[in-house]
């Protein structure tokens, strides 16, 4: 049983790294530590890019160009309120993978192929939901999967 998640996309809903490798039961972290992405990031960031930032989660380590929430930030503090800055801009992540599965949807349920064309078709999706996004092509929503 596979699982994707678009790992890393941008504020256009353009997803910029995904990892459809592992299977559902890896955790985001490990996927992360053993992601190319992760080594891109820290390669720019030791050779002096310090513009490059991520968004995550609390379940991600830290890293210099990653940015996670503040755990048990007091109320109404400078951390609580950018844990709620946080919220809303990662929120875009999951709104492209609503968009990905709704254009795809055999997206929505598990692959039942070999971990090589489980790859092969989310990266293909992917591409596809980029094409669309870059040159705003629509896809009828009314049409529901089953």
């Amino acid at each position: 049983m596979y699982f994707f998640y678009p790992k890393i996309c941008d504020n256009d809903m353009q997803i910029r790294a995904v990892d459809a490798w592992y299977s559902g039961s890896s955790h985001d972290a490990f996927i992360w530590g053993m992601s190319h992405a992760k080594q891109y990031f820290r390669t720019q960031y030791e050779s002096g890019q310090r513009s490059l930032r991520l968004l995550g989660d609390c379940g991600y380590g830290i890293e210099p160009f990653l940015l996670t929430p503040y755990r048990d930030p007091q109320f109404n503090s400078k951390e609580y309120k950018f844990n709620i800055a946080h919220t809303a801009a990662r929120n875009i992540v999951e709104r492209t993978i609503g968009v990905l599965k709704s254009r795809f949807c055999s997206l929505m349920c598990t692959l039942h192929y070999r971990p090589e064309k489980v790859v092969k078709i989310v990266n293909v999706c992917c591409a596809l939901h980029n094409i669309s996004r870059r040159y705003n092509i629509e896809h009828d929503q009314e049409v529901s999967c089953k």
